[in-house]
């Protein structure tokens, strides 16, 4: 049973049934993929199930190996590969191996877990939540006003969470404030707008020479466009492109700064908050636990 801890079968491969053992080992990653998919149907439901079925999974291998062991023929006779350094090998493998690669393939193309550091995406998402993200986006075009991973620009290494709010060819400006999106004001419930002095104080940076080059009407001089966070364009998103805003528009680093976002830069969409703590308290607000997106 201590075998089987640290990889699902190696018991009853001790004891003597290894094809007992492979039907444990399926079992568990069978089940594994039961709470992946869980968080794809239902990300509440999977808050609360798919810890009851991790810990199912794991009775269910102990208990299949504390059985097999039982019913060993007596006196048991050692196999070929019952050795100590035969399974020290198997368990340095999966330590090192096999369980960072399932781990590694959950994390690239199925789930991740991001932790927000800012407030840039307030109030949607506040520092301190915990949030579950699905990795089935690259490549693919979002939807409106979808909250997305991406990677950061300048640092593909890095990650970060923004609300898409233009496609590509679509026409965006902002006017004290207010998006407009092919022309028509975009109604946004989900923003704030905190401080407009800052907002017009704010350098865009290399924002600017970006957003000079896909404007609608180019001016004669690119000094003479100066646009600030809550004014600027109009102008076209590129092919292939998404253009990303922060829901905190007077505190966040977006499109605004860096241009729009290829969409092979999209990683994927948050699901839900499974955990929040409030970085000033320290407390847990139980509240946003189990929001969705």
């Amino acid at each position: 049973m201590v075998l089987s801890l640290f990889l699902p079968g190696l018991g009853e491969l001790y004891a003597g049934r290894p094809e007992v053992g492979l039907v444990s080992f399926v079992i568990f990653y069978a089940l594994l993929a039961v709470n992946i998919a869980l968080f794809y149907m239902s990300p509440i439901i999977a808050l609360f199930i798919a810890p009851l079925i991790a810990i199912l999974a794991w009775v269910i291998v102990l208990v299949r190996a504390g059985r097999t062991a039982a019913r060993a023929p007596q006196p048991f006779l050692l196999r070929a590969y019952n050795r100590w350094y035969w399974y020290a090998a198997i368990i340095l493998a999966s330590a090192f191996f096999w369980q960072g690669a399932v781990k590694n393939e959950i994390k690239r193309h199925w789930l991740d877990a991001y932790k927000i550091p800012s407030d840039a995406m307030e109030p949607t998402m506040l520092s301190g939540d915990f949030v579950l993200a699905s990795k089935r986006l690259r490549g693919k075009v979002p939807r409106e006003n979808e909250v997305v991973v991406h990677e950061f620009p300048t640092r593909p290494d890095l990650v970060n969470i923004k609300r898409v709010v233009g496609l590509p060819g679509d026409t965006l400006a902002m006017r004290d404030g207010v998006l407009m999106r092919n022309g028509i004001a975009v109604a946004e419930p989900f923003i704030q707008l905190i401080d407009p002095a800052a907002s017009a104080r704010e350098d865009l940076g290399s924002g600017v020479v970006w957003q000079v080059r896909h404007l609608v009407t180019p001016p004669a001089r690119e000094t003479e466009y100066r646009p600030d966070m809550r004014n600027w364009g109009p102008l076209v998103v590129p092919r292939d492109s998404v253009f990303v805003l922060g829901d905190n528009r007077d505190r966040s680093a977006d499109s605004r700064f860096w241009g729009a976002l290829g969409l092979n830069q999209l990683r994927g969409r948050p699901l839900v908050i499974y955990f929040s703590r409030d970085r000033h308290s320290g407390g847990v607000r139980w509240s946003r636990i189990g929001r969705r997106f």
